[in-house]
């Protein structure tokens, strides 16, 4: 027997797999993504040493949280300069993932794609976060205008590649909230990009890993010694 046939492959973790990562970053509203006093009751002085590795961890989470919402909060401050696009199509996507919309967006050309103090062209990625609105808000005003709808989006998948700068982009999503594609088809839609939380996702993930942590239990218990 071939050993290499015998040998299960290992299952690649899906953005899915987040400790409810995900779940909470689309659980806030505009008024708590503004609120820089959200978790101000939640986040502790991080000492330099710790009694246990759930506390060590612990310590981490909502300062995470905090920082992942004013990132969200800084990018919407400037909805205007921000890179977007014209949605070309938009399909709901059948999934086994319990809880979540998916969906499959095509875009039209990017606009506003060079931003940021280094002016690098936007690229789609994984972890990126966007608006998807039936209208190009400008300010976060405009997302509070009766008779509009918005929601966030994340992207799990880029379909195809993106070659030139002008190129269109297909992506597999999950939205914060279901959408009616027969009625959302009837109108003209938009995605605005805001960040990139895979840095965030990759430590938060981390921080609720259950794999052998006795190295950190050496280093904690160092200050014993």
């Amino acid at each position: 027997m071939n050993p290499s046939t015998s040998r299960k492959k290992k299952k690649k973790p899906t953005y899915y797999e987040d400790h409810n990562f995900i779940n909470t970053i689309f659980s806030w509203s505009l008024q708590d993504i503004f609120n820089q006093d959200l978790y101000i009751n939640k986040v502790e002085y991080i000492d330099l040493y710790f009694k246990s590795i759930e506390q060590y961890f612990k310590s981490f989470v909502y300062p995470l949280l905090d920082e992942t919402r004013a990132n969200l909060c800084s990018s919407m401050e400037i909805l205007s300069s921000l890179p977007y696009a014209e949605v070309v199509s938009l399909e709901k996507k059948l999934s086994h993932s319990c809880g979540r919309n998916h969906y499959v967006v095509k875009t039209d050309t990017w606009k506003n794609s060079s931003f940021g103090y280094g002016k690098e062209l936007y690229k789609t990625l994984f972890g990126d976060v966007f608006i998807l609105a039936d209208f190009k808000p400008e300010t976060v005003n405009d997302l509070t205008r009766s008779g509009k709808m918005w929601c966030f989006v994340l992207s799990t998948g880029i379909l195809g590649e993106e070659i030139k700068d002008d190129d269109d982009t297909t992506l597999k999503v999950i939205a914060s909230k279901d959408i009616d594609i027969d009625e959302m088809g009837q109108k003209s839609l938009f995605i605005i990009f805001l960040t990139n939380i895979t840095p965030n996702r990759r430590i938060w993930n981390a921080l609720h890993m259950d794999g052998d942590s006795k190295l950190i239990e050496k280093i904690l218990c160092a200050s014993d010694v």
